[in-house]
Formats: C-alpha cells, structure tokens, sequence
C-alpha cells in the first residue's frame, strides 16, 4: 500500500488532484484577467455581439437623457429669441414636460429590457459553445468559483467597452442634433452638474446591465459537471 501511494498510484489522485485545484483556486487577478481576456480575443465575434447590444442601449439612454436636460432647461437658461422661435415653430413642447418625462422613461426602460434579454441569450450561447472548455478546466482541477469569476470578467470587459462607445455615441448624436435645433446655444443648455450624473449614470447602467445579464449563464456554466460537459456535443 505504501508503495503505490509513492508510485502515485490511486492512493495518490486525490491529494495529487486537491493540490491542482488549490494550484488554480490561488491564482491572482491578474492572471484570471489574462485568461478571461483571451477568451474574448478568441470569441472576438461572439463578444461583438454582446458588446454591440450594450451600445445600442446606452447610446439610446444617454441620446434620451440628453435631449430632455435640453428641453428641459429651454425656458431657463435660452434666450428669447430662441424660445420665440421654437415656440413659433412647434418643434419643441415646452408646456408637455411631465408628460415627455414619462414617455422617455417607458422607452428608456424597453430599450434596456430588450438589450437585457439580447445579452442573457448572447451569453447563453457562449455557454453552450464551451461546454468542453469549461469540462477541461473542471478536470484540470478549476473550481466552481474560478469558472463563475473568468465568465463575469469577460462580461465586464464587453460592458466597459459597450457602455463607452454607446455613452460617446449617444452623446455625440443629443448635441448634434440640439444644434440643428438650438444653434450655438445647445452647448449653454445642459448644465455641467446634470452631466456629471447622466454620463456616469449611463456608464454603470451599463455595466450592471451586463453583469446582470451574465450572472445566471455564469453561474450555470460554473455548476456544470466535468464529465457532462466534456460528453456535449454542440
């Protein structure tokens, strides 16, 4: 007996396969963020899509916010002429605040529920796609809670650069559009504190987004067991 628990026999697998998984479980962040990352650059098209979704959410919720904070501030911070005209002209209702408020936040909050629903399923499918993968990992001696830590990594790299490009975005397209309306007086209309809070806003908005719609694909891809997963066929 003592032998073959020398020789690395059967005696030997478990501490031999314990020691692997405290080997990975001990990993630094850094490391996990490397693999995370390189999961990305290897999915490059499967995280577009997912990246792709959370740009057309915060560019469409930060366009929203921005437009009303210009509406919103007509009466008070334009000039006469400026009111006179777009008075005149009809093309913006100053007197239907209340009512154009609510109307943003329904579509606000559908636009997110779609983007929601776009990104749960992208994930899902990412999960399916590397069911070997994540069954190599678990047989290498991966733990759950690596497994969950690389899948919400990559979601945070894709919200990051989603929420920048469609916070950019959605900006760019608020102020473009303020100066066909408004002239040079767009850049006066949104104050800076108001800023302060729509662009980061939007920013976190869309990260909790994607960690929201990664957190049960995450969880289920790191629940898997081993052999099932190396036994998919996809």
């Amino acid at each position: 007996m003592n032998a073959e628990t020398k020789s690395g026999g059967p005696r030997g697998l478990p501490s031999a396969i314990g020691n692997q998984q405290s080997e990975i479980e001990a990993l630094p962040l850094r490391k996990i963020v490397r693999i995370a990352w390189r999961g990305i650059r290897v999915r490059i098209w499967r995280s577009m899509l997912v990246v792709s979704g959370i740009i057309l959410a915060i560019a469409f919720l930060s366009y929203i916010l921005c437009s009303d904070g210009f509406v919103r501030h007509v009466a008070g911070r334009g000039s006469a002429r400026l009111i006179g005209e777009l008075t005149k002209s009809g093309a913006v209702d100053l007197e239907g605040g209340q009512d154009q408020w609510v109307q943003t936040l329904w579509m606000v909050g559908l636009a997110l529920l779609i983007s929601f629903v776009g990104i749960v399923n992208a994930m899902l499918m990412s999960v399916t796609e590397r069911f070997r993968e994540i069954g190599t990992m678990k047989c290498l001696g991966a733990l759950d809670s690596f497994v969950l830590k690389v899948f919400m990594l990559e979601s945070l790299f894709e919200g990051a650069v989603g929420s920048a490009v469609g916070l950019a975005l959605g900006v760019a397209l608020s102020y473009a559009e303020g100066a066909t309306l408004y002239g040079r007086e767009v850049w006066g209309l949104l104050p800076a504190a108001q800023m302060a809070v729509i662009l980061p806003g939007c920013f976190l908005a869309g990260l909790g987004l994607t960690v929201l719609g990664a957190l049960y694909p995450a969880y289920q891809a790191s629940r898997m067991a081993p052999v099932m997963a190396l036994r998919s066929e996809v």
